[in-house]
């Protein structure tokens, strides 16, 4: 497992803090489309992934942490992955850099594509959710709901990138 550190431009933190404005609960998650995937995940690793977990929680000093968990096609090994991009948003706004996690080594990261699950991603967009453990299947809810899940796995892991001392 290796954690990048990628600067963020101001619109990369002003997109950010876009996002944790509009969090309605103090730790939660939310699916998001390929079109809403944070524009400093790369786009050659975005056009791969056709959805990701947004995950988020904020802590007792008032900085909130959000995981964008991309979903990952990997045509080659035939397999799905996580691949978890994480930042800090601060009262005084987003951090300068957030942190990417490559090959993740947490419980349930790769699924392998089976040909039904191949034949269900290329049928419809939910398909995109059914194949990973313990993906859930609302579009939306609190953290608790992903507790034991590879999704937790994913955000737990980011955390230690972005907040090595607190966690």
């Amino acid at each position: 497992m290796k954690f990048s550190i990628l600067s963020l431009t101001s619109t990369h933190q002003s997109e950010f803090e876009t996002l944790s404005r509009s969090l309605d609960s103090s730790a939660g998650y939310r699916w998001l489309p390929k079109s809403d995937i944070p524009s400093r995940v790369p786009a050659s690793l975005r056009a791969k992934m056709p959805a990701a977990l947004m995950m988020w929680e904020r802590t007792s000093s008032g900085c909130t942490v959000i995981v964008c968990n991309g979903i990952r096609v990997d045509g080659r090994s035939r397999t799905l992955d996580q691949e978890p991009f994480g930042v800090a948003v601060y009262c005084s706004g987003a951090s300068t850099a957030g942190v990417f996690v490559h090959h993740g080594s947490w419980r349930g990261r790769t699924t392998r594509i089976t040909p039904e699950i191949q034949t269900i991603l290329g049928s419809t967009v939910l398909a995109n959710y059914f194949p990973l453990g313990g993906a859930p299947s609302k579009s939306s809810g609190p953290l608790s709901d992903l507790s034991g899940t590879p999704h937790e796995g994913a955000f737990r892991t980011a955390l230690r990138g972005i907040l090595p001392k607190s966690t």
